[in-house]
């Protein structure tokens, strides 16, 4: 459980007519092998910068925004707001703790179209989990093959505080110990502005490959690095479980 100084990113809802997600018996379905590693918040009180516009669609948007989530949580008697990225054409990563205790999930792209839930896997090893969806999602994104090394450019697009999409830049500052204790293996430290509702956005690189998942905040901001994300998309027992409430398992 988090200490008193370390808090995961609050989470949020978009809520569908679907399953009661949160224990109800759903056996996540495989990843597909379309997973690619091919290149292609804010703290309180700070000015987030604006959206980036590099590498830009037709649409206006960049890919990884395009990818980019909503996902909205309605259950343990609260609603609560995180973010997400499509891996895959029909399967999202997010955090643990943003699906947590859902009796209903709400999922919504870039341009507010909705996305209907399927199913959804907590992760064993670290706050991530996946979900699997009924349509295709918009865009995707690429993974890394390795963990970004210390002073890699990162860029973290998301929905901070359940407002509009943001995108803000930093810097990989380094490993440490997981903040919130759900893990023994390293999680990267990274400076991109991040706030509430930005948990499971994912961080880039400039190559436009994920780097890692946000998570937490305890001063510094905290992600899970890809190679875990790599490692639980090898294993499915890794997210076969759900998760309660707070996201403890």
């Amino acid at each position: 459980m988090p200490s008193r100084t370390t808090r995961a990113l609050a989470i949020g809802c978009v809520v569908f007519a679907c399953l009661g997600l949160s224990g109800c018996g759903l056996t996540p379905p495989p990843v597909p092998d379309a997973v690619s590693s091919s290149s292609p918040g804010n703290e309180a009180g700070n000015a987030l910068p604006a959206r980036t516009t590099e590498a830009v669609a037709p649409a206006g948007f960049t890919d990884y925004e395009r990818a980019a989530l909503r996902v909205r949580n309605v259950g343990c008697g609260q609603v609560s707001s995180g973010s997400g990225f499509a891996i895959s054409d029909h399967v999202f990563v997010t955090n643990r703790h943003v699906i947590g205790g859902a009796a209903l999930l709400q999922v919504s792209t870039y341009d507010g179209h909705d996305i209907e839930v399927a199913a959804t896997g907590a992760v064993v090893i670290a706050d991530l989990a996946l979900v699997w969806t009924k349509e295709a999602l918009p865009a995707t994104i690429p993974l890394a093959r390795e963990n970004p090394g210390v002073g890699t450019n990162v860029t973290v697009v998301g929905f901070p505080l359940g407002g509009p999409l943001t995108t803000t830049h930093g810097k990989v500052l380094g490993y440490a110990p997981d903040p919130v204790g759900w893990s023994v293996l390293p999680m990267l430290v990274n400076d991109a502005p991040i706030e509430h509702g930005s948990s499971g956005s994912p961080v880039i690189n400039d190559s436009g490959q994920l780097v890692g998942v946000a998570y937490a905040i305890d001063g510094s901001k905290y992600a899970v690095p890809v190679e875990i994300l790599r490692q639980v998309l090898s294993n499915p027992s890794s997210y076969s479980r759900s998760a309660a409430c707070d996201g403890a398992l």
